[in-house]
């Protein structure tokens, strides 16, 4: 197991590994020496030439996770035993780096584990879940519970890091939808300490301009939908246009390396 390095994963949608390999050389930019890892059932993973940046894959065999809308939360809830490292700092696909990130690492010298609060920072005032999962929530801690982010997450390879990630798989299997609550919910079952990480290192665009200035911010956090859109490759493209050149000319090679051939008709005489 390496010491430290940077994982991204995701499932099924090509929209998100294309995202995930934009911030990494992003990243790869802002941190030469990072190692990288890309976790994803996607099977163009298999075919992209990552190794020549630095980057490597690790692809989910079919079987391995369940495929269904919300695939790529149930392989993030497994994320402490997917880590090849030691130190390990979880980027979301539409994460954009901005800024070096190695200072980053000394928030868990003292602790297992460490995330940015989310704009809603309490558990009453989280809506972007079904009332149902916010009830049941509300039902199992106070509304004044610290709601996290999880678009961003730096942990050690701890046992109360793995009973953790145990705790939140389990926790997100009862809904199988989105994974902050039961990350909260995980987080009050197994009472381990969270460092807090200051704001900049999971920041959206708008906040971040009115807070301390867009080009600030270590880490972009350009959630809403920006990914599927395809906003998130046009968003990344006004700071880094090589990187999203390249990646997207990477993928519509891939794209047209194994796309099947249509056969042709054959003429009758």
């Amino acid at each position: 197991m390496s010491s430290r390095g940077v994982v991204y994963c995701g499932a099924t949608n090509s929209a998100y590994l294309e995202a995930a390999l934009i911030s990494a050389m992003a990243l790869r930019q802002q941190e030469p020496e990072i190692p990288i890892t890309l976790i994803f059932d996607q099977p163009l993973l298999k075919f992209l030439p990552l190794y020549s940046h630095n980057i490597t894959p690790k692809f989910l065999k079919p079987g391995e996770i369940d495929t269904h809308a919300f695939s790529s939360r149930q392989i993030k809830t497994r994320l402490s035993s997917l880590s090849p490292y030691r130190e390990t700092l979880f980027l979301d696909a539409d994460i954009l780096p901005l800024q070096p990130i190695r200072d980053l690492w000394n928030y868990i010298a003292h602790s297992d584990f460490a995330m940015v609060t989310d704009r809603l920072p309490m558990v009453a005032l989280c809506d972007h879940v079904a009332l149902e999962e916010k009830t049941y929530t509300l039902r199992c801690l106070p509304g004044s519970a610290t709601h996290f982010n999880s678009g961003v997450m730096l942990w050690r390879d701890t046992l109360a890091v793995q009973i953790l990630f145990q705790q939140w798989h389990e926790e997100w299997r009862k809904f199988q939808k989105h994974d902050q609550l039961a990350l909260v919910r995980a987080l009050h079952t197994t009472q381990i300490a969270v460092t807090q990480l200051p704001k900049t290192y999971n920041v959206s665009p708008i906040d971040a301009e009115s807070r301390f200035g867009k080009h600030q911010a270590h880490l972009l956090h350009c959630w809403g939908g920006m990914v599927a859109s395809g906003e998130f490759r046009q968003f990344a493209h006004n700071y880094y246009p090589e990187v999203v050149e390249r990646v997207v000319y990477l993928f519509e090679s891939c794209h047209a390396a194994f796309q099947p051939t249509v056969s042709q008709p054959v003429e009758v005489e």
